[in-house]
């Protein structure tokens, strides 16, 4: 395992982060201060690109404000998809793109307002709040739920069999749209060519993971800094 640091909650985080890479305190016998090349040579991953801002003038402080040649800042979960452009992984930036968000909301508003329709048809009266924004909402949340599940690599069957026989009957009812959702989404997907933003994303940074580990020591040292994940 790599070096696992905490800081404690009473200190800067971002500055004591830059002090420590600087100083050789987070990777010991790599103490860039003063030598920009060598700080040049770093990677550090971030939780928010906020922060990435906010630690590139971190380092900046921390070296008196002149100029300098900065790590490579990368938000987690973001890949620089040019960085991956000669490795082995350069196929997959041909592979299928991933669905836009405002495409994803308008597909899954359409299925989650037939499914609100048919409810209401068999029981004759909405099971489903109505209305755009509720529809929006709704389906905000269940491309949401994707994610978490493709993510996580788990398949949506597995529902089934997380809550006993004696529940509300809704819960079926949504287990069931859940299904019918996700077979009549990916299905969609196939047919334009694309493939979900949580998809996509695993793909490339596992690719990121690969390239890094294949380039060894000449990636120079890589900090995950800020994720308790």
């Amino acid at each position: 395992m790599a070096r696992i640091l905490t800081l404690p909650a009473s200190r800067p985080f971002l500055t004591s982060l830059a002090e420590g890479l600087l100083e050789g305190r987070v990777v010991p016998g790599y103490a860039p201060r003063g030598d920009a090349f060598a700080l040049a040579r770093a990677t550090v991953f971030l939780p928010t690109r906020r922060a990435c801002r906010a630690f590139a003038d971190a380092l900046l402080e921390a070296e008196g404000g002149k100029a300098t040649l900065l790590p490579r800042i990368v938000p987690l979960g973001d890949v620089d998809e040019d960085a991956l452009a000669f490795s082995e992984d350069a196929p997959l930036l041909a592979a299928p793109h991933a669905v836009t968000p405002a495409a994803r909301r308008i597909v899954l508003s359409s299925l989650i307002a037939r499914w609100r329709a048919a409810l209401a048809e068999g029981a004759g009266q909405a099971a489903v709040a109505a209305g755009p924004a509720a529809t929006f909402a709704l389906a905000d949340a269940l491309a949401h739920l994707f994610d978490d599940f493709t993510t996580a690599g788990v398949d949506l069957s597995r529902l089934k069999g997380l809550v006993p026989q004696e529940h509300d009957p809704y819960f079926d009812l949504s287990l069931d749209f859940l299904r019918i959702a996700r077979a009549a989404f990916s299905a969609h997907l196939a047919e334009q060519g694309l493939v979900e933003p949580a998809a996509r994303r695993e793909a490339l940074v596992s690719a990121e993971a690969r390239r890094l580990e294949a380039l060894g020591a000449a990636a120079g040292p890589v900090i995950a800094a800020g994720s308790t994940g």
